[in-house]
This record gives structure tokens, C-alpha cells and sequence, in this order.
């Protein structure tokens, strides 16, 4: 099993987001071999629109850069996790430049059905990539997941043709660099880790797990109270 982890925060390993990511693959066997890429570390270019990739028929970008790499871990990859923060409802900035860079791994574009769930605008070009087991894995600083994720999550949907992924959308992220509360860190951390085990053996998540790791870890009030202090100067205005 190969497992791809894109961690896409600026942050690089001080990531909020990195804490439920490690501890999900924390869970997958221990002769998984996993690769972590620090995306903020590459060279990834904006797309220019050039669509050399499709009119020249070799399927290759022309923007030489370190996303031909990434591109080719893509490919020999099992499993693909992307992990990031929720930036302003959205990915961050260089997650989106290497989003468009992957329209070479698309068909082009030629018609839309009229259900548009029932098959991507762009279908992969190659079986080897559409059969992968992609997982989405973000966290934000707002108290529930919901809605602030629907956009995202609309737009994951339109790419893949449907929810042909595993989203972890995990709020409150704040709480993984407070001092406390540890208890309920510590408790959230180790459900992700099982919830790691059981989509490594069945390359999926129950209904149950993903409800289970999708509710707040703490209270409305409580999360706010943590927020404040973390956000706020000590004089506690803005």
C-alpha cells in the first residue's frame, strides 16, 4: 500500500491540520510505505491556460517546474491524502495553482450531462488515476463544519463527478495548538487513528466512523472561550 500525503498549509509540519492527518495514517498498517509531500516547499506555478497539455496531444504541461514530480507520486500512489486548511471557504492559494495544474491528467471538456453528478466534466485520462482512493482532510477555526465546508465540498464534487472521495472536515482546528483541553484532544486523535485502521482495511469509512469524527469536539461556548483567547490580544479587544 502507497500511501501520498499532499500536506498543502503554509504551516508545513505546525499544521492544525497535520495533527488528524498523522494520526489517521497512524492507523494504516505498519509496512504502508508513505510519502508526505510539503507543498509549500515546491515549485508549483499558476496555470496560464495554454492548454498545451491537451492540443499537443502528449498530455505534458509546458510550464516546467516541480509539478511533473508531484504528478508522477500521484500516479504510483495507492492512496492520496490532501491535507489542508479551510482558507476563506476554499483551499489555500498553492493547493489551487497544483489543483489547475492537474487539468493534464483530464480529458478535455467536449459535454455536460444534465445531471451533473452523474459524470465529471473532465474525466481522468487514464483508468490507473480514476481508481485511486483519494481522502480530503481539513480543519478551520469556526465551531461546526457546517456550512462553511459546502463549497468546498461542491466543488471536490464537480471535479470527481460525485463524492468519489473521503472527506475528514475537522472544526475548531485552534484546539490543536491550545494548551488545553487535552482530554478531549487526546480522545478525538485516537477515533481518528481507528477511523485510519478501518478505511486502510476497507478503503472506506462507515457511516457511523464519519459521524462519529465529524462532531465538534467542544461545546459552542467552550470552543468560543478558547478562540478568544487565542485570537484576541491580552486586552482582549480586536
Amino acid at each position: 500500500m502507497r500511501v501520498l500525503v499532499i500536506n498543502a498549509s503554509p504551516k508545513g509540519e505546525r499544521s492544525n491540520t497535520m495533527n488528524i492527518t498523522r494520526a489517521f495514517v497512524g492507523g494504516f498498517p505498519a509496512d504502508a510505505e508513505l510519502e508526505t509531500v510539503e507543498l509549500y516547499r515546491c515549485d508549483v506555478n499558476p496555470c496560464t491556460g495554454c492548454y498545451y497539455c491537451w492540443k499537443s496531444g502528449t498530455g505534458v504541461c509546458k510550464i516546467k517546474d516541480g509539478v511533473k514530480d508531484i504528478h508522477e507520486k500521484i500516479y504510483s500512489a495507492d492512496i492520496i491524502i490532501v491535507s489542508f486548511p479551510l482558507y476563506f471557504f476554499g483551499v489555500p492559494s498553492q493547493l489551487k495553482a497544483l489543483t489547475d495544474r492537474c487539468l493534464p491528467l483530464m480529458v478535455p471538456y467536449m459535454s455536460q450531462s444534465s445531471d451533473p453528478y452523474s459524470a465529471s466534466f473532465h474525466d481522468f485520462k487514464d483508468e490507473i488515476v480514476r481508481d485511486k482512493k483519494l481522502v480530503v482532510i481539513s480543519s478551520c477555526g469556526y465551531v461546526e463544519a457546517e456550512p462553511v465546508y459546502s463549497a468546498l465540498l461542491s466543488q471536490i464534487d464537480l471535479i470527481l463527478g460525485g463524492r468519489k472521495y473521503t472527506p475528514i472536515l475537522c472544526p475548531q482546528g485552534e484546539i490543536f495548538v491550545a494548551d488545553h483541553p487535552i482530554r478531549q484532544r487526546e480522545s478525538y486523535l485516537a477515533d481518528i487513528k481507528k477511523a485510519g485502521a478501518e478505511f486502510a482495511q476497507s478503503l472506506s469509512l462507515s457511516d457511523e466512523t464519519a459521524k462519529k469524527i465529524s462532531k465538534p469536539i467542544l461545546t459552542s461556548k467552550g470552543f468560543g472561550l478558547l478562540a478568544s483567547r487565542h485570537f484576541l490580544p491580552k486586552d482582549g479587544k480586536a
